[in-house]
């Protein structure tokens, strides 16, 4: 097949395109009077900076993650969830094992069978599973407490610092050099004076 007749519809549509096209229609409207819309004002108003108030974010973490949306940090509230998630989920398997082995060492007391009688534990060797997920489940209620109280120190600490005035302009500190006159036959002194103006 010849080069030309190749390609041949793509040169027919670019060339038919004007003629094909119905999209350019006229407008049926009439032109809108210049004069309405001057007159009309859309009350557009600028909102002030959001001045966010530190107590006000400690009491919305009284529910986890709180203080984050109202401190409108939305990628925070997922880490908060994480972390209580995750302090769960220890917990949960901590919780369930000491169940289990506090349940063995009893029926191992009682001369009964248990889910570790085949394993050939002895109730001394109960005893410590039993204790160490003990102090396990323990540890993790205190790093429950740690976790709702981070976060509620976080979105108290991160509000407080949003008010923090982070102008870039330096011109209220001024130091400049003075020259105080001496009494008489005293040559004057040179002083570097700093002042800050508020």
């Amino acid at each position: 097949m010849p080069h030309w007749k190749k390609y041949g519809w793509v040169l027919w549509c670019l060339l038919a395109q004007p003629f094909l096209s119905f999209a350019q229609e006229v407008d049926s409207l009439p032109p809108a009077n210049p004069a309405l819309l001057e007159e009309v004002d859309l009350g557009l108003t600028f909102n002030e900076p959001r001045t966010y108030v530190p107590r006000t974010a400690l009491m919305w973490s009284i529910v986890p993650g709180g203080g984050q949306i109202y401190n409108r940090r939305w990628w925070k509230v997922p880490l908060v969830f994480s972390a209580f998630s995750g302090v769960f989920a220890v917990l949960d398997f901590n919780q369930s094992n000491y169940i289990r082995f506090r349940n063995a060492y009893q029926a191992e007391l009682a001369g009964e069978e248990h889910e570790f009688s085949s394993r050939g534990y002895d109730a001394s060797r109960l005893l410590v599973f039993r204790d160490q997920f003990n102090k396990s489940r323990q540890t993790n209620y205190f790093m429950l407490f740690a976790v709702y109280l981070l976060q509620g120190v976080e979105a108290y600490v991160d509000t407080h610092l949003r008010n923090f005035d982070m102008d870039e302009d330096l011109s209220q500190w001024q130091i400049s050099p003075q020259v105080i006159p001496g009494g008489i036959g005293q040559s004057p002194n040179i002083v570097l004076q700093f002042q800050y103006s508020f």
